[in-house]
């Protein structure tokens, strides 16, 4: 019998990770090889190294620091599955000044999200 995974603990892990800059580690440390990330009006991104590259992408073009704000989580460890809604507001080279709510449905596998939806609705700036 295999012990049952904390996805609060994990989430929690993961964000103060996020929050020290170390991207890196948190790619390796918290998704999967063979990730499948879709996002509202883009193709699904297949592969950590996509995901990544394309997260980077998106930091590399911010012109000034993102707000983020936390409204809503959900946990279901015996579905594992993590359910986050926040605000997001940043500027960005390619895009201009965004304000947008994002919701982010991670289920997990091992420890590790193994896919992640994000709907986004964009928002009045």
């Amino acid at each position: 019998m295999t012990e049952e995974m904390n996805y609060r603990d994990q989430f929690s892990r993961l964000s103060e990770l996020q929050s020290s800059g170390d991207n890196e580690e948190c790619w390796r440390e918290f998704y999967t090889e063979d990730i499948v990330r879709r996002i509202t009006g883009l193709a699904p991104l297949i592969g950590r190294d996509a995901c990544r590259q394309q997260v980077q992408s998106f930091l590399d073009g911010l012109t000034a620091p993102q707000k983020i704000e936390p409204t809503a989580s959900a946990f279901d460890d015996e579905k594992q599955v993590s359910i986050l809604e926040f605000r997001h507001d940043f500027s960005h080279r390619e895009y201009g000044a965004i304000s947008q709510m994002q919701t982010h449905v991670q289920r997990w596998r091992e420890g590790k999200i193994y896919e992640e939806n994000i709907y986004i609705i964009n928002l009045e700036t």
